[in-house]
């Protein structure tokens, strides 16, 4: 199979990576920021240029043939290249303006904020801009060398497939946010099982489905199952706990959230404790600037004991 020729875009390939990756034409539309008709319409053209069907479609599910399967394969690797090579062009521009860019989640801007700090005891010359995203997205803009370094939910894949580097970084404590009122306010713990009963808040999806996933899970190793559920309206959620305010669920935060709630807000630890563990993900090869700014979030890793439960790991995309 040929993957480009003259009649396929690469606007074509990268709905159709949307669509194979999500399985669901509704979901990649929002993920690409368009309209699921006009997806839909360029997918099937797509088909119609390449002479064969990628995409079993019926009411209820998307399946890919075993020629779209092979066209993923082959179109997540020419896309990977092509973004890259603008990439690392945009990168030269950036570096010779002297600027990192470093991501961080929702639950990471303490962290964020004192690594770029003890950065610019080093490099006070250094510009640093920080972006707040979902791991998702830091890790895709950093294996396309958009950004410079990105503190990451822990993802120990992310080093060979994506050609960065991973440190491990904090294993941040979690805490249950209740309503003042909650028969747990006033215990100073809530037991992991008691939280679970409730309804709990959840992030909004795709932005928060990663994370959703991973506290689903981390619940079930405990021996719970998150039943009830709703989602924020919008981001950033850590603004949106009206329904817990309100007595209506209960949420999982770190410390610093608690710092600017309204009153009639609680939070407390969990019983036994729950950890949200971090990395940091950073570009390889590195520049100068980028090994100053890893040894620097290494520094006060250590100095501040943010690992708790893992210990001091470095992943390369060689490992």
């Amino acid at each position: 199979m040929c993957l480009v020729d003259g009649s396929v875009e690469l606007r074509q390939l990268r709905y159709f990576v949307a669509v194979a990756e999500e399985l669901h034409f509704g979901r990649a539309a929002e993920r690409l920021h368009m309209s699921q008709s006009p997806l839909s319409r360029a997918v099937r053209e797509l088909e119609r240029d390449l002479g064969v069907v990628l995409f079993v479609r019926t009411t209820r599910r998307v399946e890919l043939t075993e020629a779209g399967s092979l066209l993923l394969e082959r179109s997540r690797r020419a896309l990977a290249e092509i973004d890259g090579a603008i990439a690392d062009a945009q990168w030269s521009a950036r570096t010779d303006e002297g600027v990192l860019g470093i991501g961080y989640g929702p639950f990471s801007r303490t962290v964020v904020t004192r690594i770029a700090a003890a950065l610019g005891e080093v490099l006070p010359e250094m510009e640093v801009r920080l972006d707040e995203e979902v791991t998702a997205d830091s890790l895709r803009r950093l294996g396309a060398h958009e950004l410079a370094a990105a503190v990451v939910m822990e993802s120990p894949t992310a080093a060979r497939r994506l050609g960065v580097r991973i440190d491990t970084l904090k294993d941040e404590p979690l805490l249950a946010a209740l309503p003042q009122g909650h028969r747990f306010a006033t215990e100073g713990v809530i037991p992991v099982g008691a939280f679970a009963a409730e309804r709990v808040l959840l992030p909004r999806e795709p932005p928060g489905q990663v994370f959703n996933a991973w506290l689903r899970a981390l619940i079930r190793v405990h021996g719970f199952e998150l039943e009830r559920t709703i989602k924020t309206l919008g981001a950033p959620w850590d603004r949106r706990m009206l329904p817990v305010a309100n007595g209506e669920a209960v949420a999982v935060v770190v410390a610093e959230w608690a710092k600017e709630w309204a009153p009639g807000l609680v939070a407390v630890p969990f019983d036994p404790p729950l950890n949200f563990p971090t990395d940091l993900a950073s570009r390889w090869p590195p520049t100068e600037s980028v090994t100053a700014l890893v040894a620097a979030a290494r520094r006060v890793r250590d100095a501040d004991g943010w690992l708790s439960e893992r210990t001091d790991r470095t992943e390369l995309p060689s490992d």
